[in-house]
Formats: C-alpha cells, sequence, structure tokens
C-alpha cells in the first residue's frame, strides 16, 4: 500500500513538473508573439503570426486539461511560428525604417519585375511570393476553412466536418447517434430526444381511445383505503397530460370495487379512491372543472367475482370521456 502511494505521489509530482515547465514554454512563446506583434508582424509574418497564436491558444487549453503529450506537440509547432514570426517582423520594421528616411523620389515604371506565384504581387513586394494572394495582405493567402466552422484549415482537426472551436473544430461524439452530444447526453448509449436529455421516453402507459383513456397499467391503493400507491405516480402523471392536451374535454373518473364485503362500505370506498384519483390530477395542473367523480362500488364488474383474478380486475379506476356541454 505504503509502495502504490509512493508511485502516485511520483506521478504527480511529475506531472505538476512537466505541466510548470509547459506553462513558462508557453509564455516565452506568448512573449515572442506579443514582441512580433508590436514590430508590426501581423503585416510582415501574418501566415506565422497567426499559426502561432493558435497553437499556442489550444496548447494552453491542453495544459489546463492535463494533456501534456497534446499541449507538447501545439507548443512545438507554436515555438518555430513565433519565432520567424519575430525574425520577419524585425527585419520588416528595419526596412519600414530605411523607407521613411529616404527623400521622397517620383515612382518610374518597373521593367522586368518577377511575380512568382502570379498573384499580381511582385516578388519584391510579396511576403508569400511562392504562394498566391491578394495585394491587401501583402501577397499572402487568405486562410481557408472548408467546413464554415470559424476554425481556420491550417489548426481545425476535422477540417471537413463543422465542430465548435473548443472541440478544436470538431463536432461533439454522440456514441448513440440520437442528435445529443455525449457532454449533454444523460444517456450516450441510448438514444433518446433533446427534450428528455438524450435518455430514451419511458414507455406509454396509456391509450387515448374516442371514449375513454385505457390503462395499461392499474392504478392501485392501499387495502381497503383510498391512498394511492407511488407505483400509480407515472400512469396516472400520463393521464393528467392526456386531459390537459384535451383542453375543456370533460373527463368522469369511476371508482370500481369487487363485490367482498358490505356493499354500502364498497360505494363508499370507491368514490373516495374516484376523488383521491381526481385531486392527484387537479395537483398535476388538471382544471378541476374539468374532472368529475363517481364511485359504483361493484355494480359493474368486467369480470368473474368467483376467482381472485377476476376480483383483481374489478377493483379497478377507469376514465371516461364525456360529451362536451354546449
Amino acid at each position: 500500500m505504503t509502495r502504490a502511494l509512493g508511485a502516485l505521489a511520483c506521478v504527480l509530482v511529475l506531472a505538476c513538473a512537466s505541466g510548470s515547465a509547459q506553462r513558462k514554454r508557453a509564455d516565452s512563446i506568448a512573449a515572442e508573439i506579443k514582441a512580433a506583434r508590436e514590430q508590426g508582424g501581423e503585416t510582415c509574418a501574418p501566415r506565422e503570426l497567426a499559426t502561432a497564436e493558435a497553437n499556442l491558444r489550444f496548447a494552453q487549453l491542453e495544459i489546463e486539461r492535463g494533456d501534456a503529450r497534446s499541449a507538447d506537440s501545439h507548443l512545438a509547432v507554436a515555438a518555430p511560428a513565433a519565432r520567424e514570426a519575430a525574425t520577419k517582423s524585425r527585419d520588416c520594421a528595419k526596412v519600414n525604417v530605411v523607407v521613411r528616411e529616404r527623400p521622397a523620389e517620383p515612382s518610374a515604371p518597373r521593367v522586368g519585375v518577377r511575380d512568382t506565384d502570379g498573384d499580381g504581387v511582385p516578388d519584391v513586394d510579396d511576403l508569400c511570393p511562392d504562394v498566391p494572394g491578394p495585394p491587401e495582405r501583402r501577397g499572402c493567402p487568405l486562410f481557408t476553412d472548408r467546413d464554415g466552422d470559424g476554425v481556420s484549415d491550417d489548426i481545425d482537426r476535422c477540417p471537413e466536418l463543422a465542430g465548435p472551436k473548443e472541440n478544436f473544430g470538431c463536432p461533439w461524439p454522440d456514441r448513440d447517434g440520437d442528435g445529443v452530444a455525449d457532454k449533454d447526453d444523460r444517456c450516450p448509449d441510448e438514444p433518446g430526444p433533446a427534450d428528455n436529455r438524450g435518455c430514451p421516453q419511458k414507455s406509454a402507459l396509456i391509450v387515448v381511445r374516442r371514449d375513454r383513456i385505457e390503462l395499461k397499467q392499474q392504478i392501485h391503493f392501499q387495502p381497503n383505503r383510498a391512498v394511492i400507491l407511488s407505483d400509480s405516480y407515472d400512469v396516472l402523471r400520463q393521464v393528467a397530460q392526456a386531459v390537459k392536451d384535451a383542453e375543456g374535454v370533460p373527463m368522469r373518473i369511476e371508482g370500481h370495487t369487487d363485490n367482498v364485503g358490505k356493499r354500502k362500505e364498497n360505494l363508499k370506498l370507491s368514490q373516495q379512491r374516484a376523488d383521491a384519483v381526481k385531486e392527484y390530477l387537479v395537483r398535476e395542473g388538471v382544471e378541476a372543472a374539468q374532472l368529475s367523480a363517481v364511485g359504483y362500488g361493484p355494480k359493474r364488474p368486467i369480470a368473474s367475482n368467483a376467482t381472485r383474478a377476476g376480483r383483481t380486475l374489478n377493483r379497478r379506476v377507469e376514465f371516461r370521456i364525456e360529451e362536451r356541454k354546449k
């Protein structure tokens, strides 16, 4: 156990040391980029400056995430680009100073001016003489963005697929293919709609018919009481939503029992259970005026009371759709 803890401590120390060294390296590159920009690098070395800045930005993100390997990869690209941008900017700045000190001379047509890349910018003025680019960028090309995601192709890890900058130009993964990215998907291995956070909807417990709402699961109560058990909450919530969707349509809640016990007590119990269901639906947002509750006791059996299975079926709550009152 002690050895394992010691090994873990060593790994953590090495990781911290690596992260600290990378941050120092990133700060050094940032200083070079700043110096190049201050000396006109955006004009004199636009491609190198952009490459250095973009890769430095991604390296800093990877350092924060603790991905040392990816951070090193970006720093390895950013460092030489920053040095080259600084060098070109210094040379460019020197030329600019010399030009300013020259006395103004009348311009004369150039004879035999060379334009290697054929972009209309002479090589003598072209900062990218081998690659065509517009005059306003001193002959250097604009960075392309083939997938139009705002991340230029030179730093886009998925240049053919649009993706956010936070994921380096790549789309977020979606293992179950439901259109909800894994980072936002509560059920990343099971397809489900976005409005349910990528999780599959629970199977429907009701079927709305022309004259009734048919239940696939009976509503359960405590024995001989009008207290609804929690395993019936899901089906009642679905009933409530169906009634709310059918705005203004009157619904009759019917309570039924088997024939065991006194008839008068069964009638009373069935009424209390119908009332309890009505109260639950009202708490779920159904208009009370849309609902009525009636207890029929054992008057309307749907199966024989001679068997246990039949009596179970007879102890039920039904939802009947009534005609609108004119």
